[in-house]
């Protein structure tokens, strides 16, 4: 009410004053008394004090567990989508490897692995957990995208499929997803067909235990049997990147539930030219991370072998993902024994080989022989086939399916195959058990000598390998064995590296030897100047003084001449002396100044300066 009255007095006095306004008269304003206001106590309540006095009910545990899941996704998701924002690949050390050692626990249970995966490990008979194990499933786990790097044969494979079993396992839980048709989960790109079988193998024996659904999808094989299986429910698909980008061009299979990828053989794929493949791949992937409502996809990357040139491209590809290490990264396999067979060129090759194959053949053993070229191969196939050795061949040339069909024999226990002549097709991700690896051609740097090294020795069995060494890689050789015997890294040893620091090293020999020659020189010059100094005048005097002399009497004689006669000319006689003159002296100018060059240049090598030589 008295607000309204005060409103109502300005508006009459503002009319007032207007109609005044014309009269010179000056009308002085009333001054209104200040309204004092009065406030309830229960307006000053904040307005929070309703909503906390009223009980609203709690939702349902699992709502409230789904609805704080979706907001933490989200917030993730926004976050990765500001690249000024995306923090910088992180690379754990040898320092960081130390401090996982640490962690090393000793058995799953600690990993915080559900009952259902512990199931899959018990039936596989695995108690252990291994070092990459250790250090890359609580990774996972956290969602976190890693790469995996560790040496072959220590389980990097369930690594990482155990906690991404437990993951979508936890996802059905908490978002409510479900298995669908067309629709993965997961993906694992593989770069050979060979190793989407060994992966595939061991999914399948996992999913027992933990109930999810695997196919295999990788060339060399009929694509209407795996259309058909991609057609039913699916949660994660095994295959090389070729086939898989056809089935998704194709319409059997659609990226819209695909939450987790693998790339395992990560160096393989980026190094063997898969990397328009994947990058093809991945391109709608980022694309749908963009949208609001979506969850975004968590990588992990798995390898043997980490070269800075590969390791460029994946922080390229995958910016903020951390690298995981172990200590044997790079490193030679401590349960192998390493024998290097240096041959001088007079004995035979294959002779030699054969020598080294007989008693292994002799315990049982299964053997591998590495080639170098397709032609070495069949050189090697042959002549073993005439000693009668039985062999089996793994190559480029040979078909897929024999290749397959040629690992079931040399795998075979009681087959009659034990020796598998190869190239480096199968020097990386082949679980093969393994007793001696023989290397017919040495490899031409030192990651292959590791991938190699790899086939046997695995998961903590003994092994040995032998490798066969001519003129042209004794070099490399040498490096290798002497990184090995000192346990340094062998990630970056070539034949044209070797070369190029060993004539880096024999140029350096070479100038230490030049210069301890030219000190021995110098050292017997300046003994020499020592010895004539002493007996004779410096020859600076006598070689600057005596032809000024000459010059001026000459000139002198010529000048008296030319003033008795005047008749004769004597311009020519004139020109003629002073050449000569001038040539003398420069002569012995040159002479005077090549003696004193060579004096100096000795004095100043030696650090003594001319007036410490001792005077006549």
């Amino acid at each position: 009410m008295i607000g309204a009255s005060r409103t109502i007095l300005s508006l009459s006095l503002s009319s007032s004053l207007f109609t005044f306004s014309k009269t010179p008269h000056l009308i002085p304003l009333l001054r209104l008394p200040k309204p004092t206001y009065r406030f309830h106590r229960s307006l000053r309540r904040p307005l929070c004090a309703a909503a906390t006095e009223t009980n609203i009910t709690e939702p349902d545990q699992l709502k409230h567990t789904i609805l704080l899941e979706r907001l933490r996704l989200r917030h993730l998701k926004e976050s990765a989508a500001k690249p000024q924002q995306r923090p910088s690949s992180v690379v754990v050390g040898t320092e960081e490897v130390k401090k996982n050692k640490k962690k090393m626990v000793e058995s799953f249970e600690e990993l915080g692995l559900s009952e259902e995966v512990m199931g899959a490990l018990k039936e596989m008979n695995i108690e252990a957990p291994t070092e990459i194990q250790c250090i890359g499933i609580p990774a996972v786990m956290e969602r976190k995208s890693v790469v995996l790097g560790s040496h072959t044969g220590s389980g990097k494979t369930l690594a990482y499929l155990l906690p991404l079993v437990q993951l979508m396992r936890e996802d059905e839980a908490t978002l409510g997803k479900i298995t669908k048709p067309r629709r993965p989960r997961t993906v694992v790109l593989c770069p050979t067909r060979e190793l989407s079988e060994q992966v595939y193998r061991v999914a399948k024996s996992v999913s027992h235990h933990a109930r999810f659904r695997s196919i295999l999808v990788s060339g060399g094989s009929r694509i209407r049997p795996q259309e058909d299986s991609l057609n039913n429910a699916v949660d994660m698909v095994v295959g090389t990147p070729g086939r898989i980008l056809q089935h998704i061009e194709e319409g059997n299979m659609v990226y819209g539930d695909i939450a987790y990828l693998v790339l395992d053989e990560a160096d393989t794929m980026f190094d063997r030219g898969f990397g328009p493949d994947i990058r093809k791949f991945l391109a709608p992937l980022k694309q749908r991370a963009l949208k609001t409502n979506d969850q975004g996809f968590q990588t992990v990357l798995v390898t043997a072998t980490m070269t800075t040139a590969v390791q460029k491209l994946v922080d390229e590809e995958f910016q903020g993902i951390e690298h995981l290490r172990t200590s044997t990264l790079h490193k030679k396999i401590a349960n192998a024994r390493h024998d290097f067979v240096k041959l001088s060129g007079s004995e035979d090759k294959l002779e030699a080989l054969l020598q080294v194959l007989e008693p292994s053949l002799a315990k049982g053993s299964k053997v591998m022989v590495f080639c170098n070229t397709l032609n070495s191969s069949r050189a090697v196939d042959h002549y073993l086939s005439e000693n009668q050795v039985s062999t089996v061949n793994y190559h480029g040339e040979v078909p897929a399916e024999q290749r397959v069909e040629n690992l079931k024999k040399f795998k075979d226990e009681e087959g009659d195959c034990p020796t598998l002549v190869c190239t480096d097709l199968a020097a990386r991700g082949l679980d093969l058990d393994v007793d001696h690896v023989i290397m017919f051609d040495f490899p031409k740097n030192s990651i292959d000598y590791l991938h190699r090294t790899g086939r046997t020795a695995r998961m903590g069995a003994k092994g040995k390998v032998t490798s066969l060494i001519s003129r042209k890689d004794q070099m490399l050789a040498a490096r290798i064995e002497e990184a090995m015997r000192n346990n340094e890294s062998l990630e970056a040893l070539t034949n044209d590296n070797v070369r190029r620091d060993a004539a880096r090293t024999q140029i350096t020999q070479e100038k230490g030897r030049s210069v301890k020659q030219i000190r021995a020189v110098s050292k017997q010059r300046n003994t020499k100047d020592r010895g004539t100094s002493s007996s004779s005048p410096p020859a600076r005097s006598a070689g600057s003084k005596t032809p000024v002399r000459k010059s001026t009497s000459v000139r002198k004689s010529t000048s008296g001449r030319a003033s008795s006669s005047p008749e004769k000319s004597t311009k020519p006689k004139r020109k003629i002396l002073k050449t000569v003159g001038s040539r003398s002296i420069a002569a012995r100018g040159k002479k005077g100044s090549e003696r004193t060059g060579k004096k100096l240049s000795v004095v100043g090598f030696r650090g003594r300066s001319s007036a410490a030589r001792p005077s006549s």
